[in-house]
């Protein structure tokens, strides 16, 4: 896989000229063409507007190996698109990819799968990982940060369209009356296979769109704000609801702030402050929030699932299950020996992101996405924003920050091919690559002559201007 960690632009960006200009016409539109059909698929998924019968989700769980052959010629299909472009242009790539933290957690997964109940199942988890993780990061070298935001905005407000036309046309816009949940029936979600995806995804088109707003002032983009907001409302998704204002408000001050490091530094600090009173909060007023989101013993039940990885953690706290291999992994399945409610045979996941990967790849596995996922993009957000990359950057720590939150009650962190993980990528991409674009100065060390006989030689530091990658 080429490209994960540490982008960087040629500095002599003019030698792109050289290249015969209909290669670099067909590169670009043809990647980012490819990109957007890629979104618009995950978005949509292989069975929009699909029923939800109590037999179909319990065929579902039993099936949910990684098995699905169409869904890997998919994955490969793109991977293979995009490298074809890229081996066709004849000009370099704008950037190379160095996002070195991220290779090595996927190292450390790919490891783990061999000590997992099935590791062929856990193998090809990873796997499909990998290649969602190369189409997105190849997808940037081809067309840089400012065309992956702007292909991103564009599926985003399409899905948006799609989902409001859907409602009155098919009521499998709708949770049925046949779902197992009651809490669900009436709940709006569109495509998406469930009312939590929509409610995220709205969300995030939500704040995608305030921040287009912002930077063209264009009505439409405001207009788009409303809907998705309405759409969150209507899915009754009750943690993207409350999160989607305060999501818009933080990055929309992280906006503000793009010239001052310090008062960044302050705003990084109480979002992270705010992760842990979000989640205490939560875990002290469990019972009241619990009634709130639904009986407790239905699939929305978090306390209660998070009690059977901690019960896992607590006899086997070092190595994990294996990456994927915790939960729906056959009769196998390491969740079954904890279980203790009937609805719980059908959960997918640990309803938090974190605890997800501490109980699948270990301390070792969560550590390294902290590091991957929060640490180095705090850097970034830190000392990476100037007047000229605001909107990527805003938008971005938008996109982080959401999906921060919500992997306290939901988990997207490497979730197959959801919806909410493809489009953390994209802003995880597109804040690197907008990092690595802002002028810093570089500094080297050079053999000068001293200053006086006495020394002979000395060494003298001296700072080299920084030259500006754009992105």
């Amino acid at each position: 896989m080429t490209g994960v960690a540490t982008w960087h632009r040629r500095l002599d960006a003019a030698r792109t000229e050289d290249a015969p200009r209909i290669t670099r016409l067909f590169g670009l539109p043809a990647a980012q063409i490819v990109y957007f059909t890629f979104l618009m698929m995950i978005f949509i998924g292989q069975q929009p507007f699909s029923s939800r019968t109590q037999e179909q989700l319990v065929a579902l769980a039993q099936n949910a190996d990684g098995s699905d052959f169409s869904k890997q010629m998919f994955f490969i299909g793109f991977a293979l698109i995009l490298s074809t472009v890229a081996l066709t242009q004849r000009h370099a790539r704008e950037y190379r990819f160095s996002y070195w933290p991220l290779v090595i957690m996927l190292g450390w997964f790919l490891i783990t799968c061999t000590w997992g109940v099935d590791p062929f199942v856990s193998f090809k988890r990873a796997m499909q990982q990998v290649i969602v993780i190369y189409i997105t990061f190849l997808s940037l070298a081809l067309i840089g940060p400012e065309r992956l935001y702007k292909t991103l905005r564009a599926a985003l407000i399409l899905s948006l369209i799609i989902c409001w036309v859907s409602l009155p046309l098919t009521s499998a816009a709708v949770h049925p009356p046949s779902e197992s949940d009651k809490a669900l029936i009436g709940a709006w979600r569109g495509f998406f296979f469930h009312k939590n995806i929509a409610g995220a995804v709205m969300a995030l088109t939500f704040v995608v769109c305030g921040h287009a707003y912002f930077t063209e002032r264009k009505w439409p983009f405001a207009l788009f704000s409303v809907m998705a907001f309405v759409f969150v409302i209507g899915t009754k998704s009750k943690t993207s609801l409350a999160l989607c204002f305060v999501i818009l408000a933080v990055s929309g001050v992280y906006r503000v702030l793009s010239a001052s490091v310090a008062k960044r530094a302050i705003l990084l600090l109480l979002v992270g402050v705010g992760m842990v009173a979000f989640l205490a909060l939560y875990i002290a007023f469990q019972p009241t929030v619990e009634r709130l989101f639904a009986d407790p013993t239905a699939f929305t039940g978090r306390v209660s699932i998070w009690k059977v990885p901690l019960d896992y953690l607590a006899e086997h706290p070092y190595l994990g299950a294996g990456f994927g291999g915790f939960w729906q992994v056959g009769d196998k399945s390491p969740a079954f020996l904890y279980i203790n409610q009937q609805f719980q045979t059908l959960t997918a996941h640990s309803h938090n992101g974190y605890l997800e990967i501490l109980v699948t790849t270990g301390p070792i596995g969560l550590v390294l996405l902290l590091v991957s996922f929060v640490v180095q993009p705090a850097w970034w957000y830190l000392t990476g924003a100037t007047a000229e990359n605001r909107t990527l950057l805003a938008t971005s720590f938008g996109i982080w920050s959401f999906v921060l939150y919500q992997n306290l009650l939901e988990t997207s962190f490497f979730d197959k091919d959801r919806q909410v993980w493809v489009i953390f990528l994209s802003a995880i991409a597109i804040a690197h690559a907008s990092f690595k674009a802002v002028e810093r100065p570089e500094w080297h060390r050079r053999w000068a002559p001293a200053a006086t006989r006495s020394s002979g030689k000395s060494w003298t530091s001296i700072g080299a201007r920084g030259r500006r990658r754009r992105a």
